[in-house]
């Protein structure tokens, strides 16, 4: 059964309309990256681990889009860990699986409070933007057409 203490809110946005600004681990440390840009602009920059190799992945910070620099050669269809870069904390999350393959998902925290997710299977696209402010979240679309505070 569902959560009645809060409501489910559809948003329709254009593909790749939002672009995240600031993305930290659940510590606190920054993970975004202006020495590693895609299309333009800072990589949200997480260490991975596959099998016996580590290495940087660095996301396209344009949420939807799925292009990614690796260090490390992770085959299509297998799990990656990911992790803090600074402090080295996981940000896998334990309890949240993937709805389209089962995979265990991961997260970078947005801020007020905002989170992605994504799953870690390479190849696996499922995701979900959470925000948590829904009044502040209306009133910065009604006053500027963006959201770009939020991420």
């Amino acid at each position: 059964m569902k959560n009645k203490e809060k409501e489910i809110l559809e948003i329709e946005i254009p593909s790749k309309g939002i672009r995240v600004k600031h993305a930290t681990c659940p510590n606190g440390d920054s993970l975004m990256d202006p020495e590693h840009k895609i299309n333009g602009y800072p990589s949200v920059t997480v260490k991975a681990r596959y099998k016996d190799m580590e290495g940087m992945i660095h996301l396209d910070p344009v949420y939807g889009s799925f292009k990614t620099v690796s260090e490390i050669d992770v085959p299509d269809g297998e799990e990656v860990e990911f992790f803090c870069p600074v402090c080295g904390v996981s940000l896998t999350f334990d309890d949240v699986k993937c709805e389209e393959c089962g995979s265990h998902m991961f997260g970078v925290y947005l801020p007020r409070g905002g989170r992605i997710e994504a799953c870690l299977r390479n190849g696996c696209q499922f995701h979900n933007l959470k925000m948590v402010d829904g009044k502040e979240l209306l009133a910065k679309l009604e006053e500027y057409h963006t959201l770009d505070s939020f991420l």
